[in-house]
């Protein structure tokens, strides 16, 4: 059964762990290397929210005078007066900064930020083809949104538990928990994305904070028990800070380290103190946890935009600098705003009129993203300048390629592919890779028009047409590529009337994210040896099909946004010097080892190569050009705009003439 508390007793300690929490959290996005896993704040704050927010519903429950009204209230008070001020500020500089593309999609997340489902609206865009965080000045509200759709339902639950089951309170919510955990360890797998972002897989976080504040677990009578304890805890969250990258697979299992570190050490601290415990009830550390929420409101959006404006990471003291005008902003912001609404004498003290109040605030920052997104990011600000950027991003074909991904990743059960070129004539090539293959559609769709010819679209972000090799996943990014491969290959097979393959991908870029298969013959290799093993692998099981091989040497890759760079360079003219392209040179050498694999493959009969980047050079400069007649040729710092393609399409010209005499 419940322990029954007559009173919530003040908790110093776990305000400390809220300082920890939001340390952890400012330094990660700060990418210091020393807090890599520095994110996981975020799931200490939930195991916070979780024991807090239960502790208070289960007091008035067991009092007698649970009131939904007033729990919202309580939310509204604590959530409300700090969040809208960010969201204006974010509001006005996102006007100024973001071009037409980014302003449509931020509008969107005004919206979903003020509805408290930002969580879903990041989810439904995350991908390969994500904008930057740093156009997402409000990405960091979707814990926010999980946490305030957790308790829509949650209290409702408590009191229809408490009511009508009650002996059952603590194995319901105990089991509830361990399904949560169960669906988020099976999502990172699957669905890594929505196993992030959504309420299902992250609720056993805060469930853990529930369970602990029901009361039934035994207190800890002995000190030497609450101390190690707490040093666990500390020592968990320690290990997952220095240990996890943004590459680990997050919730999850990994998620335990963190959670459990959080559960031990608010444990520890009931009824008693602790050594972990008392270091955490330090003025400063208190006080950083009181401020804690305004922090983490206004961090991400100062580091957000200050990365945006320098088209690179923050240097230490610019870091110091945003941290020290965040915690100033913070302080401000508890001082003037968070208090005056939720102290004894609050502002705005009937409840009836906060609400209205609150409604309204919300209704109209909803209409402003609303009509922000359906006026397409207002391209009339700058009007010529969006222009060039709207076509140049080309958003239709990119959605439209979206489709042929789903496609491809059903390989083996439809053994179905998309096909480009003139619908009346029957597929005779096949083109094989990732998204830089994608963005050369344009390029293959016109040339395969213009000589009646058509052919087959086997294309995945991310996806390089390696055989044998597997890509580590990202929480982002999780594709068996291994098996979508072979599924290509045996497509292939059953096609003899694809009499050419062509191979093109994003070459340089899988030299250290690639590892060999399971069971391959190739396990010692790594870099560019494991690569060029990938590939030759590719090529000799094509030649073994007695098809031809083209492989298309990639184009230059930019370590800029070419978008965000015309746009800069057109809207502050003059205070602004453009980012200098790489040189030809520069290009040519930090594609060394990679094209030479390329060369050496080309020797092999029946390989041709085709090298459609000096289309791209500006002989002039000697750089790589990225605007001509007014048309960008670049959609971001890697992948041609629909221009681009168009402009290198000539380098394929021959290859076309001779498969439209073939046929």
């Amino acid at each position: 059964r419940m322990a029954t508390q007559a009173a919530l007793p003040y908790r110093p300690d776990i305000q400390g762990l809220r300082a920890v929490a939001i340390m952890l959290v400012v330094l990660a996005h700060a990418q210091t290397s020393a807090f890599s896993g520095g994110f996981v704040g975020v799931d200490i704050f939930f195991v916070i929210s979780g024991f807090l927010i239960t502790s208070i519903i289960i007091k008035d429950i067991q009092a007698g005078n649970f009131s939904i009204a007033r729990f919202y209230e309580r939310r509204i008070r604590r959530i409300f007066p700090a969040l809208f001020p960010v969201i204006a500020f974010t509001l006005v500089v996102g006007a100024i900064l973001l071009d037409a593309i980014a302003f449509k999609a931020f509008g969107k997340s005004i919206t979903a930020t003020t509805l408290f489902a930002s969580n879903i609206l990041f989810w439904r865009e995350s991908g390969y083809f994500d904008a930057a965080s740093t156009t997402k000045p409000l990405l960091h509200t979707w814990s926010l949104a999980v946490e305030e759709q957790f308790y829509i339902f949650f209290p409702l639950m408590l009191v229809a538990i408490h009511r009508f089951l009650k002996s059952r309170f603590f194995p319901l919510l105990l089991g509830a928990t361990l399904l949560s955990l169960l669906a988020s360890i099976y999502g990172v797998q699957t669905t890594p994305s929505a196993a992030f972002y959504l309420v299902p897989t992250r609720a056993w976080e805060l469930l853990f904070g529930s369970l602990l504040a029901l009361g039934v677990i035994p207190r800890l009578q002995s000190q030497v028990h609450r101390n190690l304890l707490s040093i666990t805890g500390i020592g968990l969250i320690i290990y997952s800070v220095v240990f996890y990258t943004e590459n680990t697979l997050f919730p999850g299992a990994n998620a335990l380290a963190p959670v459990l570190g959080a559960s031990l050490i608010i444990y520890s601290g009931i009824g008693g103190g602790a050594f972990i415990n008392d270091l955490l009830c330090g003025k400063p550390v208190v006080y950083t946890g009181l401020i804690s929420y305004s922090l983490y409101l206004w961090h991400w959006p100062l580091f957000a935009f200050a990365k945006y404006l320098l088209f690179r990471d923050l240097t230490p003291l610019e870091v110091a600098g945003i941290i020290l005008l965040t915690v100033i902003i913070s302080v401000l912001s508890y001082s003037f705003i968070e208090k005056p609404f939720r102290g004894n004498q609050p502002i705005i003290p009937d409840r009836k009129k906060l609400f209205v109040l609150s409604a309204t605030v919300i209704f109209i920052a909803s209409s402003v993203g609303g009509i922000i997104a359906l006026q397409n990011g207002m391209p009339s600000r700058y009007p010529k300048v969006n222009e060039v950027i709207i076509k140049a991003t080309n958003t239709p074909f990119w959605d439209e390629v979206q489709g042929y991904e789903k496609i491809v990743l059903q390989i083996h059960n439809n053994k179905t592919l998309p096909v480009i070129g003139s619908s009346k004539e029957t597929p005779v090539f096949l083109l094989w890779g990732d998204s830089h293959a994608e963005a050369l559609i344009p390029a293959f769709s016109d040339q395969a028009r213009q000589h009646r010819l058509s052919g087959f679209i086997a294309t995945l972000g991310g996806s390089p047409p390696l055989l044998g090799i597997h890509r580590n996943p990202t929480p982002s990014w999780h594709i068996n590529i291994l098996d979508v491969n072979n599924g290509v290959v045996e497509f292939i097979k059953i096609h003899p009337e694809i009499k050419t393959v062509i191979l093109t991908a994003n070459w340089g870029g899988y030299t250290d994210k690639i590892r060999s298969a399971v069971n391959g013959e190739d396990t010692h290799l790594k870099g560019i040896d494991l690569f060029k093993a990938g590939l030759t692998q590719t090529v000799r099981t094509l030649l073994a099909l007695n098809r031809h091989v083209v492989i298309v040497s990639d184009v230059p890759n930019l370590d800029f946004d070419v978008v965000k760079d015309y746009y800069f360079s057109a809207i502050f003219s003059d205070a602004y010097r453009p980012v200098l392209t790489p040189t030809i040179k520069e290009h040519y050498e930090k594609n060394r080892a990679v094209n030479g694999v390329l060369n050496e493959l080309s020797h092999l009969s029946g390989v041709t190569l085709i090298s459609p980047e000096p289309l791209l050079f500006d002989k002039r400069t000697g750089r790589v050009k990225t605007i001509e007649n007014d048309n960008l040729l670049y959609r971001d710092g890697g992948h041609l705009s629909g221009d681009g393609a168009l402009l290198v399409s000539t380098a394929f010209e021959d290859l076309f003439r001779k498969m439209a005499y073939l046929k």
